[in-house]
C-alpha cells in the first residue's frame, strides 16, 4: 500500500531530477530515498523512474502519479487546514494572488471587507502576472486568483468571467506623437517598456507588428511585472507602453496619456480562478463574492485620450 510521505518524498524527486539533491533536501540518505521509490515501484508494479546522464527523469507513469499525488496533496493539506482553524475557532486563511492592476482597485476593497468582522481571517496575497498565477494556482500555492483569461486554461482549474479590462498604449504627455498626427508606421520608430511575450499586453503589440508593421518592437525595457510600476520611466522618456484602464487611474500613471488613433486598443477577459478539487470553506465563497462585487464597483470611467 502506497504511503502518503513516500508519494511527498516522490515529488520532491520530480521537482529536483536528482535523487542525491532530492534527499539532501528532505533531510534523508539517498539510499533511504531510493528505498522509497522501490515501495512505491513494487506497490504500483510499474517503473517511475529512469536513470539519466544528469540524474532521473519520470516515467510516463512517474508524471502521471506526481500529478495525482499533488491533488491528494492539496486534499490534506485542505483538511489540516480546518481542522487547526476549527480547534483555534478561526475562519481559516486565503492565499489570493493577482496581477499588479488589480490590487488597488479590487483586492483591497474586498479585503477591506473583513476588517472589523467578529470571525477571524487571515489573508496572503500574491502578486504577479496571469501565466505565473495560474502556475501557482494549479500547483497549490493559491487558493485564489484574479488573472487575465487566457486562450488555453489548465484543465485542472475552473474560473468565473469578472468582466472586461481594457488597455491602451501609453506616453509621457509631452510625448512628440502627441503633438501632431502619427502614423501607425511611426510607432515602429519607439522604443518600448513591455512584458515578457506570453503576457497579453505583449502579445497585443507583437501581434500589431507583425501585422501591420512587419518589424519588431523595439524593446528597451522587458519586465516580468506590470507596466505600470515603470511609469515613472515613462513619464522622464519617449518610451512607449501599455497601460490598463485600472493602472492609468493609479497614481503611479500620473503624467500618462492615451495615445489617439491609429494606436490601438484592447480588451481581454478578466477571470476569477480556483482549482476544481479544492476545498470551498464558507471563507473562501465569502472572499470570492467579494472579489466579484469589488471589480464590478471598480471605477468604469475611460481615460481620455490626448488629441495630437
Amino acid at each position: 500500500m502506497m504511503q502518503l510521505k513516500d508519494l511527498q518524498a516522490f515529488q520532491t524527486i520530480a521537482e529536483m531530477g536528482n535523487l542525491h539533491h532530492a534527499a539532501h533536501a528532505l533531510g534523508v540518505t539517498q539510499p533511504a530515498l531510493t528505498k522509497t521509490v522501490q515501495r512505491l515501484e513494487t506497490a504500483l508494479g510499474v517503473r517511475l523512474l529512469e536513470r539519466t546522464a544528469r540524474g532521473v527523469a519520470l516515467t510516463s507513469i512517474g508524471r502521471t502519479l506526481v500529478a495525482r499525488s499533488r491533488t491528494l496533496g492539496q486534499m490534506v493539506d485542505d483538511i489540516q487546514t480546518e481542522i487547526h482553524d476549527l480547534k483555534i475557532g478561526q475562519t481559516g486563511e486565503l492565499r489570493i494572488g493577482a496581477v499588479p492592476a488589480l490590487i488597488d482597485s479590487v483586492v483591497s476593497p474586498a479585503l477591506s471587507h473583513f476588517l472589523g468582522r467578529e470571525d477571524v481571517a487571515r489573508f496572503q496575497v500574491h502578486i504577479k502576472l496571469s501565466g505565473a498565477l495560474l502556475r501557482d494556482l494549479g500547483n497549490g500555492h493559491l487558493d485564489l486568483a484574479v488573472a487575465a483569461v487566457q486562450d488555453r486554461i489548465a484543465p485542472e482549474l475552473n474560473y468565473t468571467v469578472l468582466g472586461e479590462q481594457r488597455s491602451f498604449i501609453v506616453a509621457r504627455r509631452d510625448h512628440p506623437l502627441l503633438r501632431q498626427p502619427f502614423a501607425l508606421a511611426d510607432l515602429a520608430r519607439q522604443r518600448w517598456l513591455l512584458p515578457p511575450a506570453d503576457i497579453a499586453l505583449r502579445s497585443w503589440i507583437d501581434s500589431l507588428f507583425t501585422e501591420h508593421l512587419t518589424a519588431v518592437p523595439d524593446v528597451f525595457v522587458e519586465a516580468d511585472t506590470s507596466p505600470v510600476v515603470f511609469a515613472s520611466i515613462v513619464a522622464r522618456t519617449d518610451l512607449l507602453t501599455v497601460l490598463t484602464t485600472d493602472s492609468l487611474h493609479s497614481p503611479l500613471a500620473e503624467g500618462l496619456a492615451v495615445l489617439p488613433p491609429p494606436a490601438h486598443q484592447w480588451s481581454i477577459p478578466i477571470g476569477l480562478f480556483w482549482r476544481r478539487n479544492a476545498y470551498f470553506s464558507s471563507l473562501m465563497k465569502h472572499c470570492r463574492q467579494q472579489l466579484a462585487k469589488a471589480f464590478a464597483q471598480r471605477p468604469h470611467q475611460e481615460p481620455s485620450q490626448a488629441t495630437s
